[in-house]
């Protein structure tokens, strides 16, 4: 009796084997620009945009959870662009955890 192996099929949309999310490396390249890399607010763009969050902000830190931020990073809020159709839903989750903590004053959990 033969053993007959095909190949794998795929229909292209196989996501690949899971990857670790880095929320640091997601900020540095999608957050950073305007939000700064301490967290604090880009200071040129704060000059055009005064509505960039500093997320060292003791009102903001009180007041906004992970659910919040990671709303407003998928929907966008203002003239903050939508990020839910370029993240996952994992990803998201991480950076506004990500964004708490730096926050708080420590990026890495």
């Amino acid at each position: 009796m033969a053993l007959v192996v095909a190949p794998a099929c795929t229909t292209g949309d196989d996501p690949g084997p899971p990857v670790p999310v880095d929320p640091a490396v997601i900020y540095a390249q999608m957050c950073a620009r305007c939000h700064g890399p301490d967290g604090h607010g880009d200071p040129e763009i704060k000059k055009t945009l005064p509505a960039v969050r500093d997320f060292h902000d003791p009102e903001f830190q009180g007041r906004a959870t992970d659910e919040s931020i990671a709303r407003v990073i998928m929907a966008g809020k203002g003239q903050m662009p939508a990020f839910g159709g370029v993240l996952s839903v994992p990803k998201i989750q991480e950076l506004s955890g990500f964004v708490r903590r730096l926050g708080r004053g420590a990026s890495s959990p």
